[in-house]
C-alpha cells in the first residue's frame, strides 16, 4: 500500500504537471524586439476559492499591458504545502524572474525561498503581513488581517444591538466561529474578530470549529450547530466561502439571514457580494482581491527594475454591507496601499 506521504507527493506532482500556465495576452503586450520578456511565477495557496481566482485575474489584467507573463502553479488543496515546495523548485529550475507566493505556512517554505534568493530570483509574499523566519523575502503585500477582522467584529456587534433595539454594551448574543485551516491567517482573523466583539461583553462565543476554508464543510458544521443551539445569533467565517456555507445552513434550517441570524465573512468575493445584494448575507470584510493582484504585479515590476520597495505594503480592507456595496463595487472605497509594519504571529 502506498503511504499517505508518498500519495501526497504524487498528487502534488500531478497537480503541478497538469496546471496550465496563465499567460498575459501577447497581442496586448507592449513587448518589442529590444525588450526582455519577464515571467512571474505565481503560487497561490489554493485553486478553488473565488478569492484566489479573482486575485489571479487581477494579476493577469495588470500584466496584459506590460512585458510580463503570468504563470500559475496552484496546489490541489490548501493544506498541500508539499505541492507548493515542488512548484517553488520548478520555478527556480525554470529561472523565472520573480516568484509571488501565498501560503498558509511561509516558514516551512524557507529552504525554497532561500534557494530562490541564491538563484537571484526575488520572492514576494502576498495576502499577509506576517513575516516568515527568513530574511530573503523581497516584500510582503496584504491587508492587516487582525485589525480588519476586529473592524468586522465591532460592526457585527453594533448591527446585532441595532437589530435587538439594544445598546452595544448591554446587547446579548451567541456567536459560532468557522475557522480556516490552522495557521496565522485563521489565528489573526479569529482573534481580531473576537477582539472587535469584546465591545459587547454580552455577546459570547458558544463554539468554534475548523471548516478548512470550505463552503460544504462549513454548511455541515453550521447545520449541526443550529440543531445543538438554535439560539445562535451570529455565524462568522474566517473566509467568505465558510460564511456562505453558514448562510446556506441557516436557510436550510428554516431561518432567515439578517432577520434571524447574522452571517459575516472575510474576502469580498463576487458570490458573497451578490448575496449581500439579495439579502442572504449580512456583510463581508472586503479586501479587494482583484486589486490586490494588480498591486502584486506592480510591486513585482518595481523589484525587477531595481526600485526600492517597502518591506511591508499594506493594502486596504473595509466592511461591506448593503449600504456601501455599490461604492465597493465601483472602487470608490479603495485607498492606495501604504508602507506598514509586520503583523506578528500571535500564537
Amino acid at each position: 500500500m502506498i503511504s499517505k506521504y508518498l500519495f501526497s507527493v504524487l498528487m502534488a506532482c500531478l497537480c503541478i504537471l497538469i496546471s496550465v500556465p496563465v499567460l498575459a495576452d501577447d497581442e496586448n503586450s507592449s513587448s518589442s524586439d529590444n525588450q526582455t520578456h519577464l515571467t512571474l511565477g505565481v503560487i497561490p495557496s489554493g485553486n478553488t476559492s473565488p478569492f484566489h481566482k479573482e486575485l489571479i485575474k487581477g494579476m493577469i489584467n495588470a500584466a496584459a499591458d506590460k512585458n510580463l507573463t503570468i504563470e500559475v502553479r496552484p496546489p490541489d488543496t490548501e493544506e498541500n504545502i508539499t505541492a507548493q515546495k515542488l512548484a517553488m523548485q520548478l520555478f527556480i529550475d525554470e529561472h523565472v524572474d520573480v516568484i509571488c507566493l501565498n501560503t498558509l505556512n511561509t516558514s516551512v517554505l524557507s529552504p525554497e525561498i532561500q534557494a530562490a534568493s541564491n538563484a537571484g530570483i526575488p520572492v514576494l509574499v502576498y495576502n499577509t503581513l506576517t513575516p516568515a523566519h527568513d530574511e530573503s523575502i523581497a516584500e510582503y503585500i496584504g491587508y492587516n488581517q487582525f485589525t480588519g477582522a476586529a473592524e468586522l467584529g465591532s460592526y457585527t456587534a453594533r448591527i446585532l444591538a441595532e437589530k435587538q433595539n439594544d445598546a452595544s454594551n448591554t446587547v446579548q448574543g451567541k456567536t459560532f466561529i468557522l475557522r480556516g485551516l490552522p495557521g496565522f491567517h485563521a489565528d489573526h482573523r479569529t482573534d481580531g474578530f473576537v477582539t472587535g466583539l469584546s465591545q459587547s461583553p454580552g455577546i459570547t462565543i458558544t463554539n468554534e470549529a475548523v471548516a478548512g476554508w470550505d463552503r460544504k464543510t462549513a454548511k455541515q458544521i453550521a447545520v449541526q450547530a443550529l440543531k445543538d443551539n438554535p439560539a445562535i445569533n451570529i455565524f462568522y467565517g474566517n473566509s467568505d466561502e465558510m460564511a456562505i456555507g453558514a448562510a446556506e445552513a441557516v436557510q436550510e434550517q428554516g431561518k432567515h439571514v439578517n432577520s434571524d441570524i447574522l452571517c459575516v465573512g472575510i474576502d469580498g468575493n463576487a458570490p458573497t457580494l451578490a448575496m449581500i445584494k439579495n439579502g442572504t448575507m449580512t456583510a463581508t470584510l472586503g479586501v479587494y482581491p482583484d486589486r490586490m493582484g494588480t498591486v502584486v504585479v506592480e510591486q513585482a515590476e518595481k523589484v525587477l527594475k531595481g526600485e526600492q520597495v517597502p518591506r511591508y505594503l499594506e493594502t486596504p480592507s473595509t466592511v461591506v454591507d448593503s449600504q456601501n456595496l455599490d461604492a465597493y463595487l465601483n472602487g470608490s472605497t479603495w485607498t492606495e496601499p501604504v508602507e506598514s509594519v509586520p503583523e506578528p504571529d500571535i500564537r
